[in-house]
């Protein structure tokens, strides 16, 4: 049975992430069932599977009628202008409709979808990507003032699979969740099922207990860095302070700093390049993801265009 989480209230009123997928339908059920009576459903069409796109946006109108708020984008066209990967592009995009949903409804908070198997494939896949160690999706993200919520990010899927199954609710299957060819799905079809074949259990309650740890962890760092006082009033790292932190806390402080301003697919590889800034004789700028630059200009580390 799933349970509401504790911060959520069914007398709010919030926007609802919808695909029209398996989770995002099971989402607006479970809302329903518990009585939330002000939700209103938010579908980005993506077009980027043609029309089996168009199908989900077709099937959501239907299902949900007036209240649905819709709109459709261009993503790929979007990610070859912008000079984006796709998942970048689709998640700007993605951003940029919820504000505009804000904006029209006064209503900042957005329930997504993402649960805990989708959690364990976030941690594994940044862990082995060595962006920050195992770090997942938060259930309670605020970004430019909008407030991003995961009521289901402690539920597994299999318990989904049964609430949907229970009450025989109608979903779009999603093509590209299959596609062998993205990182992501490899690691949900190929990778977990290989983890739980060498282990002989589900690997996943192992991944989520470390990320619980690590984000223990997390929080005791964070209050550390607060405490450094390493940003000056116009928010740009001040050089002199910064040099004298011991090289681990170099690197998690710039990853903070990064990931606050949103640079998108961040890597070890970049923290590490962003750390040859603090040498005077090296060069005095880096490209970083998402067509910004990290500058050094009179002992300040800062971004810009």
């Amino acid at each position: 049975m799933i349970t509401p989480p504790p911060w959520l209230d069914s007398s709010q009123a919030y926007l609802l992430g919808i695909s029209g997928g398996r989770d995002s339908i099971a989402l607006h059920h479970w809302l329903v069932s518990h009585g939330f009576k002000n939700i209103i459903p938010c579908h980005l069409n993506h077009r980027l599977r043609d029309q089996e796109s168009d199908g989900d946006e077709a099937f959501l109108k239907e299902l949900l009628g007036p209240s649905l708020i819709s709109k459709s984008i261009d993503v790929a066209a979007l990610a070859s202008e912008q000079k984006l990967s796709l998942e970048t592009a689709a998640r700007r995009a993605r951003h940029h409709f919820f504000r505009e949903c804000a904006a029209s409804t006064g209503i900042p908070k957005i329930l997504l979808a993402h649960h805990a198997d989708d959690q364990a494939e976030t941690a594994l896949f940044n862990l082995l990507r060595g962006s920050s160690g195992t770090k997942g999706m938060a259930e309670q993200h605020e970004i430019d003032g909008l407030t991003f919520l995961r009521p289901f990010l402690k539920v597994r899927r299999s318990e989904i699979d049964a609430f949907i199954k229970d009450g025989n609710f109608i979903y779009r299957e999603d093509s590209s969740n299959t596609a062998p060819f993205a990182t992501r799905n490899r690691i949900r079809h190929e990778a977990l099922p290989l983890l739980a074949d060498l282990l002989k259990r589900d690997p996943v309650p192992g991944i989520l207990r470390s990320l619980e740890l690590t984000s223990d962890l997390e929080e005791i760092s964070q209050i550390h860095l607060d405490s450094l006082n390493l940003l000056d009033p116009q928010g740009r790292i001040h050089l002199p302070t910064f040099r004298d932190l011991p090289t681990s806390v170099q690197k998690k402080a710039l990853h903070s700093y990064l990931s606050d301003h949103r640079i998108p697919e961040l890597s070890s590889k970049i923290i590490e390049s962003a750390l040859t800034l603090l040498s005077p004789d090296a060069s005095s700028s880096i490209n970083l993801p998402g067509g910004q630059r990290l500058r050094r200009k009179e002992s300040r580390l800062f971004l810009s265009p």
